[in-house]
């Protein structure tokens, strides 16, 4: 008898535990709403093509530098407002690791 009453308080304060948590997330969220702001760029496509060219399709909301990094080069883009493709020469794809880095962000992709 006292193992059942000690397991029903056990689980009464893991569930109040819980809701605490639960509450908790909920106030922080509903402090910090509007005021953190981020625009983040998104990596449409990304293809190397056999003729040694890089594809890639990149949206963002506000424009921007970009770097591309791969091995053996990297080329420098300038990223309007909206959706840009760029085709850059890039000779025969050595790795399959593509880095895209912009002012707030990194972004890797893995092309084939």
């Amino acid at each position: 008898m006292q193992t059942l009453d000690l397991l029903s308080q056990v689980l009464f304060v893991a569930l109040m535990a819980m809701l605490l948590y639960v509450l908790y997330k909920r106030f922080v969220r509903m402090l910090s709403r509007d005021r953190i702001e981020g625009s983040y760029a998104h990596v449409v496509s990304c293809q190397w093509h056999s003729d040694g060219k890089l594809v890639v399709v990149i949206e963002s909301g506000e424009p921007g530098p970009c770097t591309l990094k791969w091995e053996g080069g990297q080329a420098e883009l300038e990223c309007q407002e909206g959706r840009h493709e760029a085709t850059i020469e890039a000779g025969p794809p050595e790795g399959s690791t593509v880095e895209f880095v912009f002012a707030n962000q990194v972004i890797r992709r893995k092309v084939a």
